[in-house]
């Protein structure tokens, strides 16, 4: 059983939250995580579909099919993801009526792609600039997302509001998400593994087909335990994070009172 967080938590609890949280939601999420990671590999399957090597699929320039699947699968894996977000928010407030999470993220997806753009651009130009400052962004800016889809929020606003959360508490927060992306770490060595042992036995003659086949199930496998969980875990910290912020601004009012 999960519920949100009704006061500030320690590292551990987060996390504990975000676990219960995915396997709350799981059901509810499941093909929004796989739909958005087999979206995201339209371009790389159509270069197998070609007979592209693995260096040659690194080097060579690519068509405009290429980049016409790889934009489809940009925009298509943003909008199952974003789905997710609004999906995951209903079940936390104890709803499961998520019908409408896509129409909701399809109706935003301009604003949305406007707002990675931007969010991207501060964390590059940040780190060109100097490593650390590109570094400190990728920290503050990670709630945007969160906060754009469930406050409706423009991108600036959403960028904004999200460092205003953060900051304060960017070492805490970094190292929840420092734990969070070794979990990650750990399944996708797992699913890699497992893709290794799978590619002999499904090759036959056909090594791409193979290859293509085991690294489709690693993406497949990857999403639907992934995608719920980090959903769950942006969420956690952005209920809690918002706790402080309001705790703290409490502070401040009955002390100037």
């Amino acid at each position: 059983m999960y519920s949100k967080p009704s006061s500030p938590q320690s590292i551990g609890q987060v996390l504990d939250g975000s676990f219960r949280l995915a396997a709350a939601s799981f059901k509810h999420t499941w093909h929004f995580a796989l739909l958005a990671g087999i979206s995201g590999y339209l371009a790389t399957a159509y270069q197998f579909t070609r007979g592209d090597t693995l260096v040659e699929a690194v080097t060579s320039p690519q068509d405009a099919m290429y980049w016409t699947l790889y934009c489809v699968g940009f925009f298509l894996s943003m909008l199952f993801y974003s789905a997710m977000y609004v999906r995951v928010d209903s079940v936390a407030g104890g709803s499961t009526t998520g019908g409408s999470a896509l129409a909701i993220a399809l109706r935003r997806m301009p604003l949305l792609i406007a707002l990675i753009f931007l969010n991207l651009l501060a964390v590059v130009v940040g780190i060109i600039l100097l490593i650390v400052p590109g570094m400190i962004l990728m920290v503050s800016l990670v709630l945007a997302m969160a906060i754009f889809m469930l406050e409706d929020k423009g991108p600036i606003e959403s960028m904004t509001s999200s460092h205003r959360l953060v900051w304060g508490h960017w070492w805490r927060t970094a190292a929840i998400l420092t734990v969070g992306g070794i979990i990650v770490f750990v399944v996708y060595i797992i699913l890699g593994i497992v893709a290794a042992a799978l590619a002999p036995l499904l090759a036959g003659g056909e090594a791409i087909i193979a290859t293509m086949i085991s690294v489709l199930l690693v993406l497949g496998l990857a999403g639907i335990l992934i995608a719920p969980f980090f959903v769950s875990l942006i969420l956690n910290i952005y209920w809690e994070l918002k706790l402080r912020k309001e705790g703290g601004d409490l502070a401040a009012r009955a002390e100037a009172v």
